[in-house]
């Protein structure tokens, strides 16, 4: 009777492991597949509509920056410098006498240079003299000012290549409405392609953004105006473009 309860528990037993073995492997081979079917779905490519759009707003310029220059020669160094901070020192109070204000005027350049003089016969360059150049950069925020600076700087002193430069100060405000209507432009034509593919668009996937504007820049060389000459050096700005683009990718 021991004999055969001990034979039964004992085929108990091998059936309870074959079941439970069963069982591991089964789940095993559940979560085996499990990153092999999530990894399938993330290698899935997904179906996107890729566009552009691109928009520009015209805008006038509110302030002015001028480039102005003074140089100065002598035999000796320091004479030339002294002359030439002079004239410099005219030329910015003739600046100041207008109302711009001394935070508005920046020196940019300011150089001291030897002049050679060339002997052919002995083939040999010895210094001369002394040129000093001295440049600053004036911002002009009253735009119709600009020409006035300008005549104050040559009377005064200025005899170098001048530039002026015209832009905007609210430029985020004309780029926002740009970039604006870039966006819009795009979304129509992702609209347009999913209309015609007659699919339906998801949110974007990616947006790149990008743009800017180039300040008008004009290059003139302002000399002492001639004697009796008092007509006002005429200045027109004209208008900056502000161009946005983007570049989405919508899923759909």
């Amino acid at each position: 009777m021991t004999q055969m309860f001990s034979t039964k528990s004992k085929f108990m037993m091998a059936v309870l492991m074959l079941l439970a073995a069963a069982l591991l492997a089964a789940a095993f081979g559940i979560f085996a597949n499990a990153p092999v079917q999530a990894a399938a779905e993330e290698t899935t490519p997904k179906k996107t509509i890729n566009v552009s759009g691109q928009s520009k707003v015209s805008a006038t310029p509110d302030f002015a920056t001028i480039t102005l220059g003074v140089v100065t020669e002598d035999k000796d160094a320091k004479t030339a410098q002294k002359a030439n901070a002079a004239s410099m020192d005219k030329v910015i109070d003739s600046i100041k006498a207008l109302g711009i204000s001394e935070d508005d005027i920046k020196t940019v350049n300011y150089s001291i240079n030897p002049k050679y003089d060339y002997n052919k016969t002995t083939g040999v360059s010895s210094i001369i003299g002394y040129s000093v150049s001295n440049n600053v950069s004036v911002t002009v925020k009253d735009i119709d000012k600009t020409g006035s600076v300008i005549d104050a700087a040559a009377d005064s002193g200025v005899n170098t290549s001048s530039s002026i430069s015209f832009g905007i100060s609210n430029y985020e405000d004309y780029y926002n409405t740009a970039l604006k209507n870039a966006v819009l432009a795009a979304k129509k034509k992702a609209n347009t392609v999913a209309d015609a593919l007659d699919v339906k668009l998801k949110d974007p996937i990616t947006v790149n953004e990008g743009g800017g504007y180039n300040p008008l820049t004009n290059y003139a060389v302002y000399d002492m105006r001639a004697e009796g000459l008092n007509a006002a050096t005429p200045i027109q700005a004209g208008s900056i473009e502000i161009t946005a683009y983007v570049s989405i990718v919508y899923e759909y």
